[in-house]
């Protein structure tokens, strides 16, 4: 996209394009020419053909002005991951065997098309949502815009990308296990995952169905705000869907939890160490109180996130899919990761369920009754691809230090841009709530990015 219009919000280009300043036309010509600018990079599995841009671009000219201007997303183009369904393509969760054709959009995705956005493309993913390096993919991998030697980080690898590289103003992932934060942390854009039920996953492909969240990237606070006024819609055909009530809170001397800076905690990178600092003494300086927390509690149950009694809950919806098909086109680490679980005894996985349940009480007694919120690394380091290549296990599971836990706890978390490492690499800084803070967090995002 051209610089003017690719660097506008999307409250601001919605505007425009609904007063007329910019024509909708335009933004297709753009999102095509984006697309082609980018087309050794494979964060699209799917596109959506030009000809269909220019249809729904029609579709929305004839709405008449009373109904353009309730659409806060007119002509607005976005992306979603290949796990969420969109009539007219494939969804494949990033694997060729395991596509199939649905009859009708998700939920978030209606609502957005309803809201006036327009769909450009479906993305890249480490396969079956497993992963957070953004290299498990029989697609390719999508590659980092600030370094061709380091990961893009995943699952949402090309839903992060994709907003990175400006062919959209907003994207869909999904986040499980930190996938709507990961990329976002690695691509100096935002990634937010909302408190757990807030977005509908009727017609996204099942991960971790008691974790599942679609999340959302894009590239300026505000923006999130219109996505999810539009997309945060309660769906009762979802069983796994609740009706968060948004918790007003002042922000009159807040109180941000951070953690001790101990050396494991960021795998030895030192330059991680130093940016996270930085990015705390940034909010000291916006008149934020800072007090240090005990996070073992909090990376307890993140590690619990790949113990195969819980990765069983991943099996339990994919695993008769491979043993019916063991021919498919597997990442043999995905593939692993799923069918090492379907053996794990119930009364193992009650055990870790029953400590997380402690943990969280515990994490609500010695924690949120100190703190307003919290303010972590969105990971703990970057892995280079050549060190995913040796080991794609352990560079998947290292990462999920500050994220993994989230999920499990069913609490906002939103990774925000945190300045640029010496080495030329974004970092990201992740604010963390309770259940119904998903509009402070916002607000706290929008005050760190002026």
């Amino acid at each position: 996209m051209k610089q003017e219009l690719s660097d506008l919000s999307v409250r601001a280009l919605a505007l425009r394009l609904k007063q007329g300043q910019i024509e909708l036309a335009d933004v297709v010509d753009h999102v095509v020419a984006a697309r082609a600018e980018h087309t050794s990079n494979p964060m699209f599995i799917t596109v959506v053909p030009e000809q269909e841009l220019r249809k729904r671009t029609e579709e929305l000219a004839s709405f008449p002005a009373a109904v353009r201007v309730k659409m806060p997303l007119y002509g607005v183009p976005f992306v979603v991951k290949d796990n969420i369904d969109v009539v007219g393509y494939d969804t494949t969760a990033g694997c060729p065997q395991y596509a199939y054709r649905p009859d009708k959009n998700a939920f978030v995705v209606d609502r957005l098309l309803e809201a006036g956005a327009m769909l450009v493309a479906k993305a890249n993913l480490d396969q079956f949502a497993t992963g957070l390096t953004g290299m498990r993919s029989v697609y390719g991998f999508p590659q980092n815009p600030y370094s061709p030697d380091h990961i893009v980080g995943g699952s949402s690898s090309g839903s992060g990308v994709a907003i990175a590289c400006k062919t959209a103003h907003f994207s869909l992932g999904t986040d499980t296990a930190g996938s709507g934060r990961i990329p976002a942390g690695f691509l100096g854009i935002y990634g937010f995952r909302p408190s757990g039920g807030l977005l509908s996953n009727t017609g996204v492909v099942p991960s971790g169905r008691m974790l599942d969240s679609c999340s959302v990237f894009c590239r300026w606070p505000d923006d999130l705000r219109l996505v999810m006024s539009a997309a945060g819609v309660y769906d009762a055909a979802d069983p796994f869907a609740k009706e968060v009530l948004g918790r007003r809170r002042s922000l009159k001397d807040p109180i941000v939890g951070v953690i001790e800076p101990k050396e494991e905690y960021f795998l030895g990178d030192a330059e991680a160490k130093r940016v996270y600092a930085a990015g705390i003494e940034r909010l000291r300086g916006l008149g934020y109180s800072i007090e240090q927390i005990d996070y073992e509690p909090f990376a307890e149950i993140s590690d619990m996130t790949y113990k195969p009694e819980l990765m069983a809950e991943r099996a339990a919806v994919l695993g008769p899919f491979i043993e019916a098909h063991p021919e498919g086109t597997y990442s043999p680490v995905v593939k692993a990761a799923l069918m090492n679980s379907t053996d794990c005894r119930a009364v193992d996985a009650y055990r870790i369920l029953h400590r997380r349940t402690e943990l969280a009480r515990q994490i609500e007694l010695d924690t949120w009754s100190r703190v307003d919120m919290l303010a972590l690394p969105t990971a703990p380091t970057i892995h280079k691809r050549s060190e995913v290549e040796r080991d794609p296990a352990y560079a998947s599971t290292s990462l999920g230090l500050f994220v993994n836990f989230a999920p499990h706890l069913g609490i906002p978390a939103l990774s925000v841009p945190n300045g640029m490492r010496s080495d030329g690499l974004p970092s990201g800084l992740m604010f963390v709530g309770r259940e119904g803070d998903d509009g402070l967090l916002i607000d706290i995002a929008q005050s760190f990015a002026e």
